[in-house]
């Protein structure tokens, strides 16, 4: 009787995140279109067939993208917890979740993925919980590395122009700095030891993490970092921007620093507003302005176009595995 009633309980909770998926799913959809309709585009140079077949090309990229890295974090869920979550499944709620992003407050992004637990015998929340820090610490990580690595001297005389041009800079930027190292080291100074013996308890449930596999899932991040860079490039390129292997590089690194303020940001739904305007502060005067501004408005809603593709892809998938 008692594990009737555990096995009942068990399936109403798996139609209630059910349920919840498809409603944060029809939210997700009602903001993308909100933001389609808020851009007020002006479509003229959809009369030119390059760039249209450009942008496609750039948004089944980015579709293309979300998919491998949605078989990329359920290599990560193996890698943490030793269980092996179908691969539909892992297709579908993460790329899904992914269009959570767009609903304010950013939490449903990370919540969504929750449901792998509920439909995978074995696995806890605890260990998806890790298994989506460690991935996004690979990101930003992999972010910081590449971004230096294509724009650091760019960005060290932006620095250095900053300075020399406003004498308040460098205190309110050593300000900044020092307030949010502050805000992460004293809380754990303050419960280091609970901290401490969580982590530890945790980690001893946690399958051990070889050298080999974060190599692996490390540069998987890498590449998808300078891939996302890329369509940002690319989009530029396709709107008229003149390019040179210098500027690419630079438009690459420069776009993932400001893709990780966007990402950085609390409450900001996808980091909108925040990238553009770091892109703004960044690429102006290195870009046509123009062109600037059209970009940052169109490789969003291309990006968009991109994480609704992906979506697609992972449940035209789930479909055929069923079948």
């Amino acid at each position: 009787m008692e594990e009737q009633n555990k096995t009942k309980k068990f399936f109403n909770a798996k139609k209630i995140i059910s349920w919840g998926g498809s409603l944060l799913m029809i939210v997700s959809f009602i903001f993308i279109a909100q933001r389609f309709r808020d851009y007020g585009m002006d479509f003229s140079w959809l009369t030119s067939p390059t760039i249209v077949l450009g942008l496609l090309a750039v948004a089944v990229g980015e579709g293309m993208a979300m998919v491998a890295a949605s078989l990329n974090f359920r290599a990560i869920l193996k890698n943490v917890s030793g269980i092996t979550v179908k691969r539909p499944l892992a297709m579908v709620v993460y790329l899904m979740s992914n269009l959570y992003k767009y609903i304010p407050g950013g939490v449903m992004y990370v919540a969504g993925r929750h449901k792998i637990v509920v439909e995978t015998k074995g696995l806890t929340h605890p260990k998806m919980i890790f298994a989506t820090i460690f991935e996004g610490a690979l990101f930003v990580i992999a972010t910081v590395v590449v971004a230096l690595t294509l724009s650091f001297d760019y960005s060290l005389s932006y620095l250095r122009v900053q300075i020399e041009d406003n004498s308040d800079f460098l205190p309110i930027l050593m300000l900044i700095v020092g307030l949010v190292f502050l805000a992460v080291i004293i809380p754990i100074y303050i419960f280091r030891k609970k901290i401490g013996d969580k982590l530890k308890k945790f980690w001893e449930s946690v399958e051990i993490l070889k050298p080999s596999v974060i190599i692996k899932r490390f540069s998987f991040a890498l590449l998808i970092m300078f891939l996302w860079g890329t369509t940002f490039m690319l989009t530029l390129w396709f709107l008229g921007q003149p390019m040179s292997i210098s500027l690419m590089s630079a438009i690459i690194g420069l776009y993932l620093l400001s893709w990780l303020a966007g990402f950085l940001t609390p409450g900001a739904p996808s980091g909108f507003g925040i990238r553009e305007a770091v892109m703004m502060m960044f690429l102006t005067g290195l870009v046509y302005y123009d062109i600037l501004l059209a970009a940052l408005i169109v490789h969003r809603v291309v990006t968009m176009a991109g994480d609704i593709f992906g979506y697609l892809i992972g449940l035209g998938y789930s479909k055929i595995a069923k079948s």
